[in-house]
């Protein structure tokens, strides 16, 4: 859980664009103990400091409302040319309710294979995990330092806290050590075969 505090304010009655030429984000906070969404709004450098110091699995404080809310950002709409946030939507929890989210799988030791002209090749990225709020850990991380090529690492070699579940298999693939070589190979042959394909044929009708 997040130690830091984010000051949020209830949603004044302006129009979202002027909002956010006022220097604020709108939002709304729902969840299994209010009715309805609640609407507030955040101050445009109070959201970058939050969504840059959090995960998607980071369980905040918010402030500023009738009382503390405990929650997890759930969605950020970003402005297309600027990647300002927009809008965003936070989910209130109790730090014991059992939740679903996305976690972040992190690799360490990658240096240590380069070194050795290796390279991890990731499966997977990212895992679903399922438990309370409070003991869900905000990202996964393995150490690939001591593989070799062509060792792989499947699901069940990744420690995971007690009392979560994950959506995959045990023997769900994470990745393969490969040669640098071989990799870059690959990648120019998909480059030249993705080229060959968008070459038209003379005669070809659209």
């Amino acid at each position: 859980m997040s130690n830091t505090v984010y000051q949020v304010e209830k949603r004044s009655d302006l129009k979202a664009k002027k909002l956010r030429r006022e220097g604020y984000v709108p939002g709304v906070v729902y969840g299994k103990e209010y009715q309805d969404s609640l609407p507030l709004q955040i101050s445009l450098q109070e959201a970058n400091k939050l969504l840059k110091d959090n995960t998607k699995t980071s369980i905040i404080k918010l402030e500023g409302m009738e009382k503390p809310i405990n929650a997890i950002v759930k969605e950020v709409q970003r402005n297309g040319a600027t990647y300002l946030p927009e809008h965003i939507d936070f989910q209130a929890i109790s730090l014991r309710e059992i939740i679903t989210v996305t976690v972040p799988l992190n690799i360490l030791g990658e240096e240590n294979l380069q070194h050795r002209r290796l390279l991890f090749q990731p499966n997977l990225q990212e895992l679903v995990l399922t438990g309370p709020a409070e003991d869900l850990p905000e990202r996964l991380e393995f150490d690939v330092t001591g593989l070799e090529y062509e060792e792989k690492v499947f699901l069940s070699a990744i420690p995971m806290p007690e009392g979560i579940t994950v959506d995959a298999e045990e023997d769900a693939l994470i990745g393969i050590v490969l040669s640098a070589q071989m990799a870059t190979s690959e990648e120019e042959e998909e480059g030249v075969a993705s080229k060959d394909a968008e070459v038209p044929v003379v005669g070809e009708k659209e």
